[in-house]
């Protein structure tokens, strides 16, 4: 069965056909033609849309098994799918954590419904970074990357341990760099306007001196490794001069990184309080730089739904995280004052999958099929109407946004929101 997407215009700096409006011509799971004027039975008109490549988040949560409360598998599908997303993939933090073959293969049994799930492996069993999980097996089993996900490495003899264990197999390491000693009970970025509110703040070395200890390993022990949600203007740099001297090193950042800093907590809105935390406006504006210069190889959604019994209390109770995926679009389309738009796009389709080794992805005659459709002026209200996911504890709840995903294309369906 052939499908025309007729006069859409085309965001991919990767395609020939990048900034051109055209009809594109889908066979099955492959683009067969792109150009003016074709034909085919099912049409539907993108006049006034932009197609990019499907969206590749490189971490998020989706809380299965264990959590369900607070975002499912197919919620968590729903939620990206809405997003624009065709590909995700799931920090192992479930209960139980994802450190056996049958973890892994329960998980990608779950791909369908237009996303595709990739999974992350634990490092460390239970996450804890006291003994190594059986990596050789989970990759067999098909984990793309290995990871504590949201628990920061903190044991320096695993980490050591691991990257050599993964010579075996060309593995990846994820890490979330933080001195878990030096960001304990703290619950904000600490500076200034933690002193002001009382709030007990988590300085930017913690994440530093991570960085630091990380790279004299890498270069210690060989491999690769990949530092995700970078938040100090001093991380971006650690991360430019590690690349500048060959490391194989990547990084990638929080969407809402570039878009909030601590100032947003003043009025002690939960809803802004993550991990890492929102830091000045000097490191937000560092991150941009990183962004342009190409530092920081991706964008990441770090979606992580929480239910109202863990977010709706006092700041300095309230777990952290936010759910990003339903808004992820829209949020983005705010950076355009900073960064434009085919470089944000490139950030989140090209860069993770890059990053990850998987099969290079683009619009152009012949390639797979695999794209995401938006109307980048629709205004629309996130609310529990429209919300896909099982959570709402996101700043931008009850509020107007503009730029909404129209539907994906894959696994040979259009999927519309």
């Amino acid at each position: 069965m052939k499908l025309l997407f007729a006069n859409a215009t085309i965001l991919d700096v990767h395609s020939p056909f990048h900034g051109q409006q055209a009809d594109i011509l889908i066979d099955g799971d492959n683009i067969s033609e792109i150009g003016k004027n074709l034909y085919a039975e099912d049409v539907i008109d993108l006049a006034g849309k932009v197609v990019t490549p499907g969206l590749f988040d490189l971490f998020a949560h989706f809380n299965e098994p264990g959590h369900e409360h607070k975002e499912d598998l197919n919620s968590g599908k729903n939620a990206a799918r809405f997003g624009g997303f065709t590909d995700v993939c799931l920090v192992p933090n479930t209960d139980p954590v994802v450190e056996s073959k049958s973890d892994v293969n329960f998980l990608k049994s779950r791909t369908g419904e237009g996303v595709n799930i990739h999974v992350l492996g634990a490092i460390s069993e239970g996450c804890k970074g006291e003994n190594l999980t059986e990596m050789i097996d989970l990759n067999a089993a098909g984990a793309v990357a290995f990871t504590d996900g949201l628990n920061p490495i903190w044991n320096t003899e695993l980490l050591l341990k691991a990257l050599q264990y993964m010579h075996k197999f060309d593995g990846l390491v994820i890490n979330r760099p933080k001195d878990v000693h030096l960001s304990q009970f703290s619950h904000m970025h600490e500076g200034e306007v933690s002193t002001y509110l009382g709030l007990k703040g988590e300085p930017s070395i913690s994440e530093e001196i991570a960085i630091k200890r990380d790279l004299d390993i890498l270069k210690y022990a060989g491999g690769k490794m990949h530092f995700t949600h970078l938040s100090t203007a001093k991380a971006v740099k650690l991360i430019k001069n590690a690349k500048k001297k060959g490391l194989p090193v990547t990084c990638d950042v929080a969407l809402h990184q570039l878009i909030y800093t601590d100032e947003n907590v003043s009025e002690y809105d939960t809803n802004y309080k993550v991990d890492p935390p929102f830091r000045t406006e000097k490191d937000r504006k560092a991150l941009i730089r990183g962004i342009k210069d190409g530092t920081i190889d991706a964008i990441v959604s770090s979606h992580q739904p929480q239910d109202p019994e863990n977010k709706d209390l006092e700041f300095d109770l309230a777990e952290t995280g936010i759910s990003t995926l339903p808004t992820f679009i829209s949020e983005a389309l705010k950076l355009q004052k900073d960064l434009p738009l085919e470089l944000i796009i490139e950030k989140i389709t090209e860069a993770p999958r890059r990053i990850l080794d998987q099969p290079p992805l683009s619009i152009h005659e012949g390639a797979k099929a695999c794209l995401s459709i938006f109307d980048l002026e629709e205004k629309w209200t996130f609310n529990h109407s429209t919300n896909p996911s099982q959570s709402h504890n996101s700043p931008v709840f009850d509020q107007e946004l503009t730029g909404k995903c129209v539907g994906i294309f894959n696994h040979e369906k259009f999927y519309q929101n």
